[in-house]
């Protein structure tokens, strides 16, 4: 059986003051702390113009910082099929 992890990077919204340094520095490090725990996958969603619910708006952001972080588990889009077909189309294939 393997376990993975779903993060939307959620906040609580208290007006204009959220801490988007703590929300990525928290979230990278919980990745961290889920590979060195055994955990075989992590799953990131994209929300645009969603400030009060998620920080997430470009997770391929957050795959090159926890590229650098982590050294077994598993990154990927929660739901890709969902993803926006421009955006996909311009990653490279391969």
């Amino acid at each position: 059986m393997k376990f993975g992890l779903l993060f939307e990077m959620q906040r609580p919204y208290e007006g204009n003051d959220i801490d988007w340094n703590a929300l990525y520095r928290e979230t990278l490090d919980q990745c961290e702390l889920a590979d060195q725990v055994g955990f075989d996958n992590l799953w990131f969603v994209e929300h645009h113009f969603l400030m009060g619910f998620s920080g997430s708006p470009c997770p391929e952001v957050m795959f090159g910082a926890l590229s650098q972080r982590t050294k077994n588990i598993r990154i990927g889009f929660g739901v890709f099929p969902f993803c926006q077909i421009i955006i996909q189309s311009e990653w490279p294939s391969g």
